[in-house]
């Protein structure tokens, strides 16, 4: 049974990259803005540091447990549906298989990749708590969000123009909150 978990692990790591990277940006898109949108609120309201500080923890962890169940629950259907079509199609159960493994591993790596993204805002806030500076604060979000959009997939053309469309959300987060806290 170890070795069948250990090659369904590997079978998920190989064959299922993609559907693990989506959830790892979509988490942490989801953390990053949660962060800098109450960060640009705080200043604008001149919130003490450490009330947002715990704000934003107490977001993140709700955006992590939120990203992580849904996660579950939509991988879970999902594959649970794949896997009996490939059933239908072979003719044949697949319990104990590669496949059975894989299909599991999938899951709840989907789960908890989706769950601790969400946590990569915990950059933004370091800048925030070391320098209290919101150039710093926009300038380290603007550089995290463009990196998370290089790491879709497709060429270099692609992976850029996702950089910036990541970007330019993440500004117009930061300019909505901030006038919203005005």
């Amino acid at each position: 049974m170890f070795e069948g978990i250990i090659d369904g692990l590997k079978y998920a790591l190989k064959y299922e990259r993609s559907i693990l990277r989506r959830y790892l940006i979509l988490g942490s898109f989801d953390g990053l803005l949660l962060t800098l949108g109450i960060i640009m609120s705080a200043i604008v309201e001149h919130i003490k540091v450490k009330d947002t500080e715990i704000a934003i923890l107490s977001g993140l962890t709700a955006v992590s447990i939120s990203s992580m169940w849904n996660s579950l629950i939509v991988e879970a259907k999902e594959k649970r549906e794949e896997y009996k079509e490939l059933e239908r199609q072979m003719m044949k159960s697949l319990k104990g298989t590669i496949y059975d493994y894989g299909t599991k591993a999938t899951i709840v790596l989907s789960a908890f990749a989706h769950g601790i993204s969400p946590f990569l805002g915990l950059i933004v806030l370091y800048s925030y708590i070391t320098t209290r500076n919101v150039v710093m604060v926009l300038s380290a979000s603007s550089f995290v969000l463009f990196m998370l959009g290089l790491s879709y997939e497709g060429e270099i053309k692609d992976k850029i123009e996702s950089g910036i469309l990541i970007l330019v959300a993440g500004l117009f987060t930061a300019l909505l909150t901030y006038l919203l806290g005005s």
